[in-house]
């Protein structure tokens, strides 16, 4: 097996193995090349490059030795810095042989976002962001839980405008690498000097794409300096920022009121849950894309059983087909899910129980437990306990009647509650907000 496939089955191991944290600072940015049987990651900055050689490099090793193809053998692995930031390095062209160099995924395309009910107006705003950068919809912040696409609409926003216009000056990072490089400016000599150097990269950005702004909070020098860059870019000509959070920003405590206040100036869209039928076509479409050939009744079990987030959805949808092929099983099974991903969905079950349903509704409306449980007829009580009912019917496997005994009511009365619930959601968006918030909060 010949790499980069070897390092993208890395990435799914350490996906499982590694905190989110870990994964998402030192872990998923690297990029990987190959060289004549060496394997190469390039790391964006030093510090990264420190701690994945300190902490991550044995396991590496480790993985590779066992991923790599035994003809096609990867017999070291070296860790390296990039020459200068690889996360935010500019798209632009590279001169007279047309090529260009970048750190967006080519892959991030609005063509292979799977859209359905919980992204279609995320998916439609950005493309006119993209179609018109900076028009009228800037700043853009796309805000919702992790692994749901964000990163996806944020880079395929970059593909586009770069297929469009390849001299255009478009720059990407994670506030996270945005964070340490601070953070390593800030403690080396001449400080005001290396910061003002840092980030001369994004004032003269003409398209400015900032992943995951909720990394901020606390961060009180980096919010200085990027409400500078921020303020710098806004108020100039044809220029269009496009921020990511998984929360609306007045939800990110230890976020100064100046940066919220900027980052909701223009236009937020929510990109939330994908319903089932949704998550089942993302399965269909990324097992498409690897020439494997997925049962429609397969892809609905895995979405049934996997509703947390994208993210984990392909990673189980990896996991099954790698299973697949190396017990050469030529038509992946329902049996053969259960086998292989009896642990996840064991995961899944525990994680949400009834009881953690009850207890969040509660602390979300300010009301007791014992008033979800108990016999009031007011309204104040009766909603919440409807949305319990209905998430503890969406969220987990149980059926009608055991989920009714959780609540001492009969079956009927959680069927009536989950219809009136989504009309609710339909035609109230105050609801809709409620049902979505406690959703984040159960399944993060």
């Amino acid at each position: 097996m010949a790499e980069p496939e070897v390092w993208k089955r890395c990435l799914s191991q350490f996906k499982r193995e590694v905190s989110t944290r870990d994964y998402e600072q030192f872990i998923r940015p690297l990029r990987a090349m190959n060289t004549g049987g060496q394997l190469i990651l390039v790391a964006q900055n030093d510090y990264v490059s420190k701690e994945v050689n300190k902490k991550h490099l044995k396991r590496i090793c480790d993985l590779v030795a066992q991923y790599s193809d035994p003809g096609f053998v990867i017999n070291e692995v070296e860790v390296r810095t990039a020459a200068r930031n690889f996360a935010s390095q500019p798209i632009r062209s590279e001169g007279g042989n047309g090529k260009s160099k970048h750190a967006l995924r080519e892959e991030y395309t609005f063509e292979r976002f799977v859209e359905g009910s919980s992204n279609q107006y995320s998916k439609k705003v950005s493309q006119q962001v993209a179609k018109f950068p900076g028009s009228n919809i800037n700043p853009l912040l796309i805000f919702g839980s992790t692994g749901l696409g964000k990163t996806h609409l944020m880079q395929s926003i970059g593909n586009y405008v770069h297929e469009q216009d390849p001299t255009k000056v478009i720059v990407y990072m994670n506030a996270q690498n945005f964070v340490s490089e601070m953070v390593m400016a800030l403690t080396k000599d001449n400080a005001t000097r290396r910061v003002r150097q840092f980030t001369k990269q994004f004032r003269r950005a003409e398209l400015l794409l900032i992943d995951d702004i909720h990394l901020f909070a606390d961060k009180d020098k980096c919010q200085e300096e990027f409400f500078h860059v921020f303020n710098h870019l806004i108020d100039s000509d044809n220029v269009q920022i496009v921020l990511t959070s998984d929360r609306y920003p007045h939800e990110i405590e230890g976020l100064g009121a100046r940066l919220r206040s900027r980052f909701v100036m223009g236009f937020t869209t929510e990109v939330k849950n994908p319903d089932l039928e949704t998550r089942a076509a993302i399965l269909v479409q990324k097992s498409r894309e690897v020439a494997v050939d997925l049962d429609l009744d397969v892809a609905l079990y895995i979405a049934r059983n996997v509703k947390s987030n994208v993210r984990e959805l392909i990673g189980a949808l990896k996991r099954v087909i790698f299973n697949a092929e190396y017990h050469g099983h030529a038509h992946i099974t329902i049996q053969h899910v259960q086998d292989i991903l009896k642990d996840l969905f064991a995961v899944h079950r525990r994680m949400i129980s009834i009881k953690k349903i009850q207890n969040i509704v509660a602390e979300h409306f300010h009301i007791r437990l014992s008033d979800i449980l108990g016999t009031s007829r007011l309204r104040t009580f009766v909603r919440p306990r409807h949305i319990a009912m209905a998430l503890a019917h969406e969220l987990t496997d149980l059926p009608l009647q055991t989920i009714a005994g959780h609540f001492n009511r009969d079956h009927s009365t959680v069927m009536n509650a989950i219809e009136r619930v989504a009309q609710l959601r339909e035609s109230n968006p105050q609801i809709e907000e409620d049902y979505d918030v406690i959703t984040r909060k159960l399944i993060n």
